[in-house]
C-alpha cells in the first residue's frame, strides 16, 4: 500500500505544483502499522503545506479484485481522519471524471493521463510514478470543480474551507496504492525543483497562492490501480 500525493497552488494566471511524493509502506508490516505510516505521512504534508482542500479518488471496486476496495477504504479512512483533524475539507472525485477533465476521455490510459498532466501543468518532465500523476490530476480537477461549484463533499461534517478566491486555493491530492505487484515503495518524485516519488514529477500552472492536496488510496498486490 502506497499513497501518492501532489500539492498545487492556484494563482492569477496558472497553477503551480508545490510538492509531490509517495508515502509508501512495506508489505511485511501489519495493516495497523501501514495505515499509521500513511496517516503520519499525510499529516506531515498537511502541516507543511496547509492546503484548503484535500481531493481523494472515489472508491472503486472490481469483481476480480474485491480486496482492492477494502485496502483503498482503509487508506482513504486515515487520509480523511488526518484532514478532519486539520480542519481541511475533503472532496471525492470519480476516476472517469478526472480523466475526462484532464484528457477529455473518461477511459484514458495511465500514460495519457501522465502526458496530459504534464501539458496542463507545464511540467518539463513527465510526472512519475503514475500515481503521482494521478494525484496531480485529482488536485487539478478538484480545484477546477470547486471553482465552478461542482465539487462533491465527501465529509459534510468537516469545517468548510474558506471560499475559493483567485488568491487562496491550496489543494492536496494523495492516493494510496497496493503492495507487491503494484507501485513502488517510498520515494519522492523528482519534479523539477521539488522532491517527490520515483522518476520526476510536477511543476507549474498557477492561479492563487493556496495549496491543494489531492489524494487517493491504492490497494495491495495484484489489485488494479485506481485511475484506470
Amino acid at each position: 500500500m502506497a499513497t501518492g500525493y501532489g500539492v498545487i497552488a492556484a494563482g492569477p494566471t496558472s497553477v503551480t505544483v508545490l510538492d509531490t511524493g509517495v508515502i509508501a509502506t512495506r508489505a511485511d508490516e501489519p495493516l495497523a502499522a501501514r495505515l499509521h505510516e500513511i496517516y503520519e505521512g499525510v499529516l506531515g504534508v498537511l502541516d507543511a503545506q496547509a492546503p484548503e482542500l484535500v481531493v481523494l479518488e472515489d472508491l472503486y471496486a472490481e469483481y476480480r479484485f474485491p480486496r482492492t476496495a477494502l485496502q483503498m477504504a482503509h487508506a482513504r479512512g486515515v487520509v480523511c481522519l488526518a484532514a478532519y483533524q486539520r480542519s481541511v475539507t475533503v472532496l471525492a472525485l470519480a476516476p472517469a471524471e478526472v480523466k475526462r477533465a484532464v484528457a477529455a476521455n473518461g477511459a484514458a490510459s495511465k500514460e495519457q493521463v501522465q502526458h496530459c498532466v504534464q501539458r496542463l501543468l507545464g511540467l518539463p518532465d513527465l510526472p512519475r510514478p503514475s500515481h503521482v500523476a494521478d494525484a496531480l490530476a485529482l488536485a487539478f480537477t478538484g480545484w477546477c470543480r470547486t471553482r465552478s461549484g461542482l465539487g462533491r463533499d465527501l465529509a459534510p461534517s468537516l469545517p468548510a474551507a474558506s471560499p475559493l478566491q483567485p488568491s487562496q486555493v491550496p489543494s492536496l491530492s494523495s492516493h494510496p496504492r497496493p503492495d507487491p505487484g503494484s507501485p513502488s515503495p517510498q520515494q519522492r518524485s523528482q519534479v523539477p525543483g521539488h522532491p517527490g516519488p520515483d522518476p520526476g514529477s510536477p511543476s507549474p500552472l498557477q492561479r492563487s497562492q493556496a495549496p491543494s492536496l489531492s489524494g487517493h488510496p491504492r490497494p495491495d498486490p495484484g489489485s488494479p490501480s485506481p485511475l484506470q
